[in-house]
């Protein structure tokens, strides 16, 4: 039987029962008496008779002790050391999240990375290592920045180009293996005065339907200098392969040269240096010129078309295998004479 007056410990008094008459407190697994309700002598008697059920009690009465305002404080206080360690987040609007996402964003669309590694887990972990008051954004906000940041690139490059005063124009036309998909770039070469140096940037990449006839390549290009608001007068040349579909869709302007050049003089004769320089430059056709290295490319299969240079290349060929497969001559050769040394590299 219980008295009421101070709350008494619910985990202690489930073991035992207090005789108010007597006096005394019943132990109700060993039915031994205790006098008195003193919680002490009642641990005591648990910890000396009954060691397993001391054990039990022991933690919850170590948390539990103390009136409720004080569990409380314990539940919710914060050691010093806790607090100096715990991190706080950047909040959504903050600087220094917001640099951050688009620095992130910006790294994702130059390196033409997914955007789905923004939720690879070793990705995340490895920008919480970096930042722990980072929170990584979502793969639809960075899809968002990467939209933002390529339409301020693009407004960037257009002011540029809008300040050069001349730039030539490169077209390259290729088709993917197993003819499932033709492209065409085009790139434009120019003098920054922004940055006071020279700069090279794609304009146009996009697919192109067969047959490649010189009017679909250069409605392409046109399309490219009126979306970029490139005027003709400003490209100095066009670049191409020599293909013959480069060659047709530039070859206005070149044989209405010839033939003027061919029935009277040079019309740029009666004027002086800076004037014929204007005139040239607002010629609005667009002059084609090859490119170098496709010329070299053909010179070489040209080459290779001789009888000739085709013995030499195979004598050299066999020269360099016999040297790759003798292991013992080359280790001889690169020991002791460094002219034959040279001779085997350069083969």
């Amino acid at each position: 039987m219980s008295t009421p007056g101070r709350k008494r410990r619910a985990d202690i008094w489930t073991h035992f029962t207090f005789n108010v008459t007597q006096n005394k407190t019943s132990c109700a697994l060993c039915e031994g008496t205790i006098t008195g309700k003193n919680t002490t002598n009642l641990k005591r008697h648990l910890q000396t008779s009954h060691p397993e059920i001391h054990a039990k009690l022991q933690k919850p009465l170590e948390d539990d002790s103390g009136p409720p305002a004080t569990k409380k404080a314990k539940a919710t206080q914060q050691s010093i050391t806790t607090a100096f360690q715990s991190v706080l987040k950047y909040k959504s609007d903050s600087k220094e999240q917001l640099s951050k996402e688009e620095a992130i964003a910006k790294w994702i669309g130059s390196t033409g990375l997914p955007i789905t590694t923004i939720e690879d887990e070793d990705f995340v972990h490895m920008m919480e290592t970096i930042d722990k008051k980072l929170t990584v954004p979502k793969k639809t906000k960075i899809s968002n920045l990467i939209d933002k940041y390529y339409e301020d690139l693009k407004q960037t490059f257009r002011r540029r180009l809008a300040a050069a005063r001349k730039m030539s124009i490169g077209i390259d036309l290729w088709t993917k293996k197993g003819l499932t998909a033709s492209f065409i770039a085009i790139t434009s070469c120019y003098f920054c005065i922004e940055q006071n140096k020279p700069e090279h940037i794609l304009l146009s990449l996009e697919e192109v339907a067969h047959p490649h006839t010189a009017q679909s390549i250069k409605a392409c290009v046109d399309k490219c200098m009126e979306e970029w608001d490139v005027p003709h007068e400003k490209v100095m040349a066009v670049i191409t392969d020599n293909g013959s579909n480069m060659v047709a869709a530039f070859k206005n302007t070149t044989s209405e040269e010839d033939d003027s050049s061919d029935d009277s003089e040079d019309p740029m004769a009666s004027f002086s240096e800076s004037e014929a320089d204007e005139l040239r430059y607002h010629n609005t056709n667009l002059e084609r010129i090859p490119c170098v290295v496709h010329s070299l490319q053909l010179v070489v299969h040209l080459l290779q078309k001789e009888a000739s240079v085709n013995r030499l290349l195979d004598k050299a060929s066999d020269v360099r295998w016999i040297m790759a497969a003798a292991s013992c001559s080359r280790h001889h050769l690169h020991g002791n004479d460094s002219a034959w040394t040279s001779a085997s590299c350069s083969v």
